[in-house]
C-alpha cells in the first residue's frame, strides 16, 4: 500500500484536506500517534464497480492508499534536524508527500508557501546528509574505506542541497538508488502540490510543475459542504457549481501518476478486485502481486481489457471475439486489465 505524507504552513488547510480524503471515501483515522493522524481510504474506480455489477462477486476489493497528516510545524524542523530532532518523521517513509497550499485571496501567496516547505526540506535533507558525511569521515581517517563511494554520493548530494535544488528529478545509477533509499531524504520523493483554492484564488501556479511534481487545484472548503450532504445529492451539487470531480478522486488520480501507478484486476463469482502496479510492470510482477507462489509457477497470463470485457459480457465470449489474449511472463500489463494466471504448483 502506498502512502503520502501532507505538509504545509500553518493555516493552509491541511488538516481540511486529510478531513474531506477520509470523508468522501467514507473512512475514519486508522490511528493517531502523536505528531500524526493516519488513515486509508479506498480507491474510488468505477471499473471495478461496473465489473462487479457483471460478476455479483461474494466480495469486492478496492484498492487502497493511506494517507499521514503530520502535525509538526514546518518551520525550525532544519534547525530541528540538525540537533537530531527529526520533525518529518511521520512522513519520513512516505512513498510522496503533497503540499498543501492556502490560496484563499490576495493575501495568500501560495508560490511563497511552496518556496518555504521547498527550502526546509532542502535544509532537513542537508543536515541529515552532513551527518551522515561527518560519521563516514571519522572512518576514513582511520583507514576504513568501506563507504567511500557512498561518501563521494554525498558530497554530490550536498552540493546539489547547498545550492537549494531538491533531489527529485536529479539522476542516479541503481546503485546509487539504492543507497540514497536508506536515508529516506525528502527532497527525493515525489510531491503532489495541491493548490487548495478559495472563493478569490489567486491561481499562478502552473510555473510550479516540474520534475517529479503534479499539481491539482482543489476547494477543501467547499468539498467538505458537499460531503455533509446525502451520497445521493452530492454530484448534482458539484455539477451546479461546475465541478468535474470529486476531491478524493482528484487528489487520488493525481497521486497514481505521481508515482506511476495502475491497476489491474482479477474477476470472477466469488471476489472482484482491484490490485496496484508500477507502469511498465511485466506479469509475472502482477502475478507476484496476487500471491508469490503465482509468481514462482508462472506459466501464462489470461488477459482481457476490462471495457472489452464488459462489452462480451462474460470470459468465454471475450475469448470467442479474440479479445481475451494469452501472454507470457513479460508481457507489459496496462491499466485495466483483467488478468487470470495460468501456473504450476
Amino acid at each position: 500500500m502506498k502512502r503520502v505524507g501532507l505538509l504545509g504552513v500553518p493555516q493552509s488547510g491541511k488538516s481540511t484536506v486529510f478531513d474531506i480524503l477520509l470523508r468522501g471515501a467514507g473512512a475514519a483515522p486508522a490511528a493517531s500517534h502523536g505528531r500524526e493522524q493516519v488513515g486509508v481510504v479506498r480507491v474510488p474506480d468505477a471499473r471495478i464497480d461496473r465489473l462487479s455489477v457483471l460478476y455479483n462477486p461474494r466480495r469486492t476489493v478496492y484498492a487502497q492508499i493511506q494517507f499521514v497528516d503530520t502535525i509538526a510545524t514546518v518551520a525550525g524542523s532544519a534547525r530541528s534536524a540538525a540537533k537530531g530532532r527529526d520533525l518529518f518523521s511521520s512522513v519520513r517513509n512516505c512513498d510522496a508527500l503533497a503540499a498543501v497550499l492556502g490560496d484563499f485571496d490576495a493575501a495568500s501567496d501560495p508560490l511563497r508557501d511552496l518556496r518555504t516547505l521547498e527550502v526546509e526540506l532542502v535544509l532537513n535533507d542537508l543536515a541529515l546528509v552532513e551527518g551522515r558525511m561527518k560519521r563516514i569521515e571519522k572512518e576514513l581517517r582511520i583507514g576504513k574505506r568501506q563507504h567511500e563511494r557512498e561518501h563521494a554520493l554525498l558530497v554530490r548530494c550536498r552540493q546539489l542541497l547547498e545550492s537549494e535544488r531538491p533531489m527529485r528529478g536529479q539522476s542516479f545509477d541503481a546503485e546509487e538508488e539504492k543507497q540514497l533509499r536508506g536515508f529516506q531524504l525528502l527532497t527525493l520523493k515525489p510531491l503532489l502540490i495541491v493548490d487548495n483554492q478559495g472563493d478569490a484564488a489567486r491561481g499562478g501556479l502552473a510555473d510550479a510543475a516540474g520534475a517529479g511534481r503534479e499539481i491539482v487545484e482543489l476547494q477543501a472548503l467547499l468539498e467538505r459542504e458537499v460531503l455533509r450532504l446525502p451520497p445521493g445529492e452530492r454530484d448534482g451539487f458539484r455539477a451546479g457549481l461546475g465541478i468535474e470531480e470529486d476531491g478524493l478522486s482528484l487528489v487520488i488520480r493525481a497521486c497514481y501518476r505521481l508515482l506511476g501507478l495502475i491497476s489491474f484486476f482479477t474477476v470472477g463469482e466469488d471476489e472482484v478486485r482491484a490490485w496496484t502496479v508500477g507502469r511498465g510492470a511485466r506479469a509475472v510482477k502482477a502475478a507476484g502481486e496476487i500471491h508469490s507462489d503465482l509468481a514462482k509457477g508462472f506459466i501464462r497470463a489470461e488477459v482481457v481489457p476490462w471495457d472489452k470485457l464488459l462489452e462480451a459480457g462474460s470470459e468465454a465470449r471475450a475469448r470467442e471475439r479474440a479479445w481475451l489474449r494469452l501472454e507470457g511472463r513479460d508481457y507489459e500489463v496496462q491499466d485495466g486489465d483483467c488478468i487470470t494466471i495460468c501456473f504450476s504448483k
